[in-house]
């Protein structure tokens, strides 16, 4: 008899020290509002001003390139937009830098930092602005609001997306939509366009680009 309760010690002795030996389980980070992401993209841009008794407006060929990476929650963003006037004797070309810091969690992220606009002539060549972006997930609904959005591009905005559409209301008269259309699953077109006005400014614009996510990018998020 004891040697029956020797034997069962011992199995179990040596089942708890296989249990112990074996190997964890990889730890797998929380997903985020924001993945990782590299975009390119071109597009149209109207723009100019009201008067009495008529209005000028100018076209300008749109191109820029960007994207935002995490560390851990840590975010930084990084944008290029170029204006080229589509027609001699009109306005100059100009272009614009962003970067942005902020932190994205589960269910909200924040960007901000400045944004550097340059055209010459002009005085003064550079000019410097604050840019400004947040987003909150309720659900299947993404919740966004920002200031000076896309390159310095966009005032004060808030809206809404769900799944592959979005729309926001622009400040103090305009509107902004986006979709985007799958490829794969990490890449798809992204089509944006937005249109606004402000005093007796008015700026309209509409772009086509690809989306990609780096297949480092946190698993269980929403490009």
């Amino acid at each position: 008899m004891r040697s029956v309760l020797l034997a069962l010690v011992l199995c179990a002795g040596l089942k708890a020290q296989a249990q112990d030996g074996s190997p964890a389980e990889p730890y797998a980070p929380p997903p985020r509002i924001l993945v990782n992401e590299i975009h390119a993209f071109a597009g149209v841009l109207a723009g100019g001003y009201s008067f009495q008794g008529g209005s000028a407006t100018d076209a300008f060929l749109a191109k820029g390139t960007g994207g935002h990476y995490l560390f851990d929650g840590f975010t930084a963003e990084a944008g290029v937009l170029s204006l080229l006037p589509l027609r001699g004797g009109g306005p100059r070309p100009s272009f614009s830098v962003s970067a942005r810091l902020g932190y994205s969690g589960e269910r909200w992220s924040v960007l901000a930092g400045p944004v550097l606009q340059a055209s010459y002539p002009s005085t003064p060549i550079v000019t410097v602005l604050p840019s400004l972006r947040g987003l909150y997930r309720a659900g299947p609904v993404v919740l966004n609001a920002g200031l000076l959005d896309f390159n310095g591009m966009v005032p004060a905005h808030v809206g809404a997306s769900y799944g592959p559409v979005g729309l926001a209301y622009v400040l103090p008269l305009g509107a902004r939509a986006h979709a985007r259309i799958p490829l794969t699953a990490r890449v798809h077109i992204h089509v944006e366009a937005f249109a606004f006005r402000v005093g007796a400014a008015q700026s309209a614009m509409l772009t086509v680009g690809l989306k990609g996510a780096p297949p480092s990018s946190r698993p269980g998020a929403t490009p």
